[in-house]
């Protein structure tokens, strides 16, 4: 499988919502390196199935925004997947859900989220959020390399 460089993997069902990222992301000329995931299987075979991509750590992205409720795999099943893994437990990974249940954000900081932010129905108030962590985690936060 060929790999390429990302800076931001999402991992949502929606298609509205990886639009409406990709929008916000575009308007900072963050959305040429975000690779859009439907579900978490999908975002987690292409992690880890080839193994020769743990070794190229220049390859992860530098930010996972990860949707709680998933079909097939949850995204609290993801995040310990990527925070159990040696090659990818660096990785931020921000939980981007519409939930506001506290058993929800306290779940998912305990399992090692970077963040929690929530989904707007609000399309500008969602854009905006969206333009704040890609600004923060792609363009200010020191990755490690």
């Amino acid at each position: 499988m060929h790999m390429e460089q990302m800076d931001i993997m999402l991992v949502d069902d929606s298609p509205e919502v990886a639009e409406l990222t990709r929008i916000a992301l575009d308007s900072k000329k963050l959305a040429d390196k975000m690779t859009w995931f439907a579900d978490a299987e999908e975002a987690a075979d292409y992690m880890f199935s080839d193994s020769s991509f743990a070794a190229r750590k220049d390859l992860h992205p530098r930010l996972i925004l990860l949707d709680l409720h998933l079909p097939l795999m949850s995204g609290h099943d993801f995040l310990k997947i990527i925070k159990s893994n040696a090659a990818t437990a660096h990785i931020p990974v921000v939980m981007f859900s519409s939930s506001d249940d506290q058993r929800d954000i306290v779940q998912s900081y305990q399992l090692g989220a970077n963040g929690y932010l929530m989904k707007s129905a609000d399309p500008r108030e969602f854009i905006g959020t969206v333009v704040d962590a890609g600004m923060y985690w792609v363009n200010r936060n020191k990755a490690v390399r």
